[in-house]
């Protein structure tokens, strides 16, 4: 007999049936004993029932043993047939009110074979039943039944048991088959289901945008990873609270009557929880069912801080442009009468004789056109096109020099701090030497103008992914916050006598190179310079000894 799948879920539960039919069976033969003048050899059946509950116990624990094998079905429903018809040997034979147990053996037996197992068990049952009739009939053993029916009576009940058991196996395995079919289109649609299921979480968990869906009142359902990542939120952590809560920008919705979102687009300023402020661009639009009817919101959300960064640079890059096409239009039309009136005065200064004060006055406009002029000559230099020899350099060694040049420096002396949190002891950048070492230069000596009265400056170096960072900090007096955002534009000084053009020229030079600076500062409370610059292609990843930070050095200029 072929057995079908899952026979040892089938036979776990057949178990369970088994231990419910045989107290079943124990409990209406003691009422029946008790209530009708039914005559029962308790012995003899107190024996089967006994014999009939160490075979459920043996066979549950010869599963447990032999897990796998095949022939555990057969085995226990051919047990289920030899101890049914000692049960209905025991209770009258044909008199016996427990014939039907034969039909739940072999409903069991369609859910275990095929159908051409059922119908073998409901033969075998058939015999059993027949062939007990048959020896106590003819005196072979003893009689139970308390009537003794004609041979055509006996024969016309067996025609009926025969086509009853037949008539079961045919329906039930016609059922079990249909359940068995449908069993295995239900797997399939599961299984197609739960590959749905993932696909659409793969695609969702993918998005490099943010995904958020809502109730119509506002409460979390589902929200992807990029969005934990953008908005700062943890990852399952906020299903089931209210976006207004966690996320204000995001609610309430304004919709029409069809429940359509009438601000589908929007950009919003979002804080995360450690406080960092983020631009979001924000869409929403309805969560509908099948049936068309709106069930909530879907938020499509994109981290735009990075992009509004750009803008401002590219505002800034284009600004700085007019202003340098125009400064150096206008310095070559300031410096041919500046020159002219400069030799001019010096003319007319050795020709014409001079007391004192004018000798004076003369000297004075004599050292200011030599200033203008220089402003004039630094504003070229900052406005012409400049050429650059890239080559793959160690940027650490260069910020050593500049700082060494700032400990020896006499105006520094005894008021510095210099503190050194290097972070590699190599960092290599596809860069120009000289303009790079220009770059750290203005930005320390800017550091040091603005502490007049002393304080620390701070250089740290670390190593991204793909950039070079440096850090550049002092204690000074700091930026004005309406002032930081014109501070890398030509003649944009802060201090007294400046040119203005040492943050324009290292914007210039971070540019040719790729690079980004950034400040953040506040009025009073010192700056801090953030230089990024594109590692080397070759660049290796700093190696585990590299990496550890190096001890953080303290240098006094003038103190040792």
């Amino acid at each position: 007999m072929k057995s079908t799948p899952n026979v040892s879920e089938w036979l776990a539960w057949l178990g369970r049936v088994r231990f419910l039919a045989i107290t079943f069976l124990v409990s209406i033969v003691i009422a029946a004993r008790h209530l009708t003048p039914m005559p029962l050899p308790v012995r003899s059946f107190v024996q089967l029932i006994a014999l009939w509950y160490t075979l459920a116990i043996f066979y549950v624990i010869l599963r447990r043993w032999v897990p796998l094998a095949r022939w555990h079905a057969p085995l226990q429903i051919a047990g289920d047939l030899l101890m049914v018809t000692g049960v209905v040997y025991a209770t009258g034979m044909q008199d016996s009110y427990f014939v039907s147990l034969y039909l739940l053996a072999i409903l069991m037996a369609s859910v275990l074979f095929s159908r051409r197992g059922v119908f073998i068990v409901a033969g075998f049952a058939f015999v059993l039943l027949g062939g007990a009739l048959e020896l106590t009939y003819y005196g072979a053993i003893p009689r139970t039944a308390a009537s003794t029916p004609t041979l055509r009576a006996l024969d016309s009940w067996l025609a009926s048991n025969l086509f009853a058991f037949f008539a079961v196996a045919y329906l039930g395995s016609l059922l079990a088959q249909t359940l068995r079919k449908k069993g295995v289109e239900l797997e399939a649609k599961s299984e197609e289901l739960k590959d749905l299921q993932t696909f659409n979480q793969d695609i969702i968990e993918s998005m490099r945008g943010g995904l958020l869906t809502t109730d119509m009142e506002g409460r979390i359902l589902v929200m992807n990873r990029a969005g934990a990542e953008i908005t700062g939120a943890g990852l399952g952590l906020r299903r089931g609270e209210k976006i207004a809560d966690i996320f204000p920008g995001f609610w309430p919705v304004e919709h029409d009557e069809q429940g359509n979102p009438l601000a589908a687009r929007k950009e919003i300023e979002y804080k995360t929880s450690d406080g960092a402020t983020r631009f979001l661009g924000l869409s929403i639009s309805p969560l509908r069912t099948a049936q068309n009817q709106n069930m909530g919101f879907v938020y499509n959300f994109q981290d735009l801080t990075e992009l509004k960064r750009l803008e401002k640079e590219v505002v800034t890059t284009e600004r700085m442009a007019a202003l340098g096409r125009l400064s150096a239009a206008i310095a070559h039309e300031i410096r041919q009468p500046l020159t002219a009136m400069t030799g001019a005065l010096k003319e007319l200064a050795r020709l014409a004789p001079l007391d004192e004060d004018d000798k004076k006055l003369v000297h004075i406009v004599s050292r200011e056109s030599q200033r203008l002029n220089q402003i004039i000559t630094d504003f070229l230099d900052y406005s012409r096109v400049k050429t650059y020899h890239f080559a793959d350099i160690d940027v650490v060694p260069l910020i050593e020099e500049t700082l060494l040049l700032l400990e020896h420096d006499a105006a520094a002396a005894g008021k510095l701090s210099i503190v050194r949190q290097f972070k590699v002891r190599s960092l290599r950048a596809r860069a120009d030497r000289d303009a790079l070492k220009q770059v750290f230069w203005n930005l320390c000596n800017n550091a040091l103008r603005a502490m007049p009265a002393g304080g620390v400056l701070t250089v740290r170096i670390d190593a991204e992914e793909n950039w070079a960072r440096i850090q550049i900090g002092d204690t000074g007096i700091g930026i004005d916050p309406a002032q930081a955002t014109r501070i890398f534009e030509p003649f944009q000084s802060g201090f007294t006598g400046g040119t203005g053009l040492g943050l324009a020229v290292v914007y210039q030079i971070l540019q040719a190179h790729r690079g980004r600076i950034r400040v953040e500062a506040q009025e009073g409370s010192g700056a801090e310079f953030i230089v990024q610059l594109p590692r080397a292609v070759r660049a290796r990843a700093p190696k585990p000894q590299d990496v550890r930070e190096h001890d953080e050095h303290l240098h006094v200029v003038g103190k040792g």
